[in-house]
């Protein structure tokens, strides 16, 4: 029972019991969300370390995407083997003989062939688009550039059997008005790609030649951007004449219906080329210079140093330099030269014209037009032979030539035509230097005047140049006092001479005597005075270059 005082109302407090709160309801809807995103973050863990242990399926899945990607890039079949991945911060994967078909022609071998290659992709990279791809390391890698395809052929089929010009077409532009052609479904830039020990195969448009070979030492290349230029550095041995080169520059987007169309720019140097291997000429070669435009029509600018160039077995070694502009078919090796210009010794020689292959016809033929205004002809004469040069003096020469392709020594092979001029010209040779003398005091009617000793002569004429002989269909000669004019031939390997025409003096027969024995023969002069001439003389002119015979036609005088 209550005792009295609860009975009776008592102001006593209850007993103490600690203090209450009242309780917070969470909303559902927050509820859910915790429970959604515990959820993902466990789903989430748990598939990556399912990926970390088990990483099959992935790779299984990845490979497939990398080979759609790559075939909707390049248009063509490509097959890969044996992918794996590593993912951690990065995914790391690698895999096996990658093949690119060519989709220009199915006929020719494969664009791109890699025995192996590694990539590296940061994650957050695989978010972005396009796709970055930070690093790809390529070993064995083969390009095979194809020749153009002829307009009107069948154009390639894509992975799937479809047009690959409309499927590209297909594709939205990107940014940088990149042509349609270019678009490819898989976008994604690679941001470095190291392929050293690369080989580059230009195909010829003849299947049964070789192709030519560029041994890409070192390469690296840095991407720009998508559809944009790729830039790299690279090292290469050029395969003739074989020697190393070095260059930068850009190249791409690459075409992939027309590889040869590519564009590409650059600076290069070019060292330790063995000229030797031209039969005929020698010397080591080094050259540097820029170049722009597509794989085949390379606009190429530069400068060549070869301080010991040497033409054939004979001749001296000069010190050659030139500078040139050049349009270059990197499909072939087709060089068009506008112009070269060449520097030795002290003379200088422009040339333009071309270097091209002839189809079934192994070699290139070099077609030349030479144009020289400044020179001096003991430069060009110590190109063929160590002796003391015939002849010195200024040399002018207009003239084309031919070298066909050939294992005989060039000058067996050049053939050149044209015309020369060439002034203040002193003969080395003792009996034909006081011929000159001679010649030249009696047609000044001077005969006994020992002040003329050193005579310089004038010499002109019309020569074409083949197996070694030089013909000459006018040689014409003047000394003060006297012109010549003839028609003969010279042989550069024997030296032989073989001349005929007429001397003209400006003196009579009898002042060209002079003297008593002048007076003598003043009735001769009559027979003498012929064509202009005060005295008229023809004349043969025969043996070697260093033993002249020189010879009066007078059955030619008195016959006509």
């Amino acid at each position: 029972m209550p005792s009295e005082g609860q009975k009776c109302g008592s102001n006593n407090p209850a007993p103490y019991q600690g203090p209450r709160h009242p309780e917070v309801a969470i909303p559902h809807g927050i509820r859910l969300l915790l429970w959604l995103v515990v959820t993902l973050v466990v789903a989430a863990a748990t598939l990556f370390v399912l990926v970390l242990v088990y990483p099959a399926p992935l790779e299984h899945w990845l490979q497939d995407r990398v080979v759609l990607a790559l075939r909707q890039h390049y248009g063509a079949e490509v097959t890969l083997q044996n992918l794996q991945i590593k993912v951690a911060p990065v995914i790391d994967a690698s895999a096996d003989n990658l093949v690119v078909a060519n989709r220009g022609d199915s006929s020719l071998p494969p664009l791109i062939t890699v025995k192996h290659f590694t990539l590296r992709v940061p994650l957050p990279d695989l978010l972005r688009s396009p796709v970055h791809i930070s690093n790809v390391k390529l070993q064995g890698l083969e390009i095979r550039v194809g020749p153009k395809r002829q307009a009107g052929s069948t154009p390639a089929k894509n992975a799937s059997g479809g047009n690959v010009a409309i499927a590209a077409e297909s594709q939205p532009a990107r940014a940088g008005n990149v042509p349609k052609h270019h678009m490819y479904l898989a976008d994604f830039v690679i941001g470095t790609v190291e392929a050293d020990g690369t080989k580059l195969y230009v195909l010829r448009k003849e299947p049964e030649r070789a192709p030519l070979l560029f041994d890409l030492r070192r390469l690296e290349l840095r991407s720009a951007g998508a559809g944009e230029p790729m830039k790299f550095t690279a090292e290469l041995t050029n395969p003739k004449p074989p020697g190393l080169i070095e260059t930068s520059g850009h190249y791409g987007p690459w075409d992939f219906d027309d590889p040869s169309a590519t564009p590409l720019g650059g600076h290069y140097t070019f060292q330790h080329a063995d000229l030797s291997v031209f039969n005929g000429i020698s010397g080591t070669l080094s050259s540097a210079g820029d170049y722009s435009g597509v794989l085949r029509n390379i606009l190429v600018d530069g400068t060549t140093d070869t301080p010991d160039f040497k033409l054939d077995h004979g001749g001296e070694l000069v010190h050659l330099t030139t500078t040139f502009h050049a349009v270059v078919d990197g499909t072939n090796g087709d060089t068009y030269l506008q112009p070269v210009k060449a520097h030795f010794l002290n003379s200088d020689v422009a040339t333009s014209g071309k270097v091209t292959g002839t189809p079934g016809q192994k070699g290139k033929t070099l077609l030349l037009d030479v144009d020289i205004q400044r020179a001096r002809v003991q430069d060009v004469l110590a190109l063929a032979a160590k002796s003391e040069p015939a002849v010195t003096g200024g040399l002018r020469v207009k003239a084309k030539v031919d070298l066909p392709p050939g294992k005989e020594p060039v000058l067996h092979r050049m053939q050149i035509g044209g015309d020369f001029q060439l002034s203040d010209a002193h003969f080395s040779n003792d009996t034909v230097r006081k011929a000159v003398v001679e010649l030249s005091r009696r047609g000044q009617g001077k005969p006994g005047d020992e002040s003329i000793t050193d005579v310089a002569a004038e010499l002109a004429g019309d020569f074409r140049m083949k197996q070694q002989r030089l013909d000459f269909a006018r040689l014409q000669f003047t000394v003060p006092g006297a012109e010549a004019q003839f028609k003969g031939a010279y042989g550069i390997a024997d030296h032989a001479v073989n001349f005929a025409g007429d001397v003209r003096l400006h003196a009579t027969i009898s002042e060209m005597v002079g003297g008593d024995k002048g007076w003598l023969l003043f009735p001769l002069d009559a027979i003498f005075m012929k064509h202009g001439a005060g005295t008229w003389l023809p004349i043969m002119i025969d043996g070697t270059r260093e033993h002249p015979q020189i010879h009066v036609q007078w059955k030619k005088l008195f016959g006509g």
